[in-house]
């Protein structure tokens, strides 16, 4: 199901700006006599990127129910308990339950906001520990070197609005920004176990690969890749999930390595000299028809039609 979304607002009447940003933001105190207001709001339920330009002054109450990490222009002040900060100096991080006090004078602020539910998923995976509850020690990045990280990250995110649409582009760009948020604030808890697991998996990650692309014209399974990088099946499978980029399963990493070959023979073939089942027999697929269905799902065409070029 396609659940994303493109909202855009733009007012110039005061009662209309308060009632939208009091309906997404809390409670907001418009302290202007006319205001000229614009935000666009684009992303699925994982997560959504903001971009709101303040023609106001205003100040803004606003209690939490996501993770969320903002960037301005200058004009924009901030506390949340003892921290406070403002957003045109460096980023910061609002939590869930975290009581926000923001002053907003004619800025223009972008941000991106995580679903708890999505973030903690993504960040139980790299982390590679199901127990694990998104909880950020600070709500400023670690360390400047890490600043640049995020935010570098998020301008390319940026970019990618026009085609964020598109599932795939919007999946690869809650991955990214979900990760450069993990990484670039202090998560409670250990950060060397946390790096630890994360370098396991990547390790696991990289050997299976390895070992796959090494067999795949032979008829082994995932079960043998698991073996080979010493882990369990489901071991792999969330090192796959946490690492794959061209696949995010060991099964389909396995099925596109397999499909790599014949898909070069059927680039450079003959049509007059050789057919397509004669080429998936060469590579190990005996099943003609169940070779055109993987091949179709992996190059989006059929293996006919590739050799016919």
């Amino acid at each position: 199901m396609n659940d994303f979304f493109d909202t855009r607002v733009r007012t110039r009447d005061i009662a209309e700006t308060d009632a939208w940003l009091r309906a997404q933001y809390g409670r907001v105190d418009v302290r202007a006599d006319d205001a000229s207001y614009t935000e666009r709001i684009v992303g699925d339920a994982a997560f959504t990127l903001r971009h709101l330009r303040w023609d106001t002054r205003a100040d803004v109450t606003y209690d939490s129910d996501r993770f969320i990490v903002a960037t301005s222009t200058p004009g924009y002040a901030w506390r949340i308990g003892d921290e406070t900060g403002e957003y045109s100096v460096r980023p910061g991080i609002i939590q869930p339950g975290d009581h926000f006090e923001g002053h907003a004078d004619h800025v223009d602020l972008r941000v991106v906001a995580f679903d708890p539910d999505h973030l903690t998923e993504t960040a139980r995976t790299i982390y590679g520990d199901d127990d694990l509850e998104v909880r950020f020690a600070h709500s400023a990045p670690v360390s400047r070197a890490l600043q640049e990280y995020w935010m570098s990250t998020f301008r390319w995110a940026q970019t990618q609005i026009p085609v964020l649409s598109e599932p795939l582009v919007r999946v690869h760009a809650h991955r990214s920004l979900a990760v450069a948020t993990l990484e670039a604030f202090a998560l409670n808890g250990d950060a060397r176990e946390r790096r630890a697991s994360a370098a396991e998996q990547a390790a696991m990650y990289r050997s299976a690969t390895v070992w796959i692309d090494d067999h795949a014209s032979l008829p082994v399974t995932v079960d043998d890749a698991a073996r080979a990088a010493g882990t369990s099946t489901r071991g792999l499978r969330r090192a796959f999930a946490a690492n794959g980029l061209v696949a995010s399963t060991p099964e389909a990493y396995l099925e596109l390595t397999r499909l790599s070959a014949p898909h070069v023979d059927l680039v450079v073939g003959d049509p007059t000299c050789v057919t397509v089942g004669e080429i998936a027999l060469r590579w190990g697929f005996p099943d003609a028809t169940g070779f055109r269905e993987a091949y179709l799902r992996s190059y989006g065409a059929t293996p006919d039609t590739t050799l016919a070029r």
